[in-house]
């Protein structure tokens, strides 16, 4: 992936000219960070075991990276749980489990603080392949938007950042339908026929 981001840094020099590499690395920062908790695109799935005797549990994301809110929780029947994510991290279950399990949470993620040695956040890769000149656009209206700089740019900048909601929606739309082409947002749950 440091291959993708250099090539974005680049396609971010040649529209600010004068912009210092730390500055760009930050307001990248800043627009990835947006980009993910608007958008829901960044999801993963962590299992933990439940006791009867417990409702409060802390999870945390195996990658680096920070929870943004809960999408879902299941056990180990897929059966939706009541639960509730008033502090990233930190599950209250509406009700005790009936017996020792492994309930499943999908979390939203967003970018944590710089660790890698370039100095960029870490991601999935995909997600730059993907929408990169989305994000080229978020990280060139961050940019433009800065006062008094040689490549201060607001019209400039107001385009940018439409173009980046844009792409924010159609990563959040896209995120809903787990990426089907022409699908509907929304499902009957995959044991209602059993249920009934």
């Amino acid at each position: 992936m440091s291959l993708d981001l250099d090539r974005l840094m680049d396609n971010a020099r040649i529209h600010l000219p004068g912009a210092l590499d730390s500055t760009l690395k930050l307001e990248m920062y800043n627009a990835l960070n947006d980009f993910f908790q608007n958008s829901n695109i960044w999801q993963e799935e962590i299992e933990f075991e439940v006791t009867t005797s417990a409702l409060e549990y802390s999870i945390e994301a195996t990658s680096v990276s920070s929870i943004v809110r809960l999408a879902s929780l299941v056990d180990t029947n897929n059966s939706p749980v009541g639960a509730t994510m008033a502090e990233p991290g930190e599950l209250i279950l509406d009700t005790a489990p009936s017996q020792d399990t492994v309930y499943t949470a999908t979390v939203v993620l967003t970018v944590d603080s710089p660790v890698a040695r370039s100095g960029f956040p870490e991601f999935p890769a995909w997600i730059l392949d993907k929408y990169h000149t989305g994000l080229l656009d978020g990280l060139l209206a961050r940019m433009m938007a800065q006062p008094a700089k040689p490549y201060s740019n607001l019209p400039m900048a107001a385009t940018r950042y439409r173009s980046f909601r844009i792409a924010t929606a159609q990563a959040g739309s896209e995120s809903v339908r787990k990426n089907l082409s022409n699908a509907q947002a929304w499902r009957f749950p995959q044991n209602f026929a059993r249920t009934r």
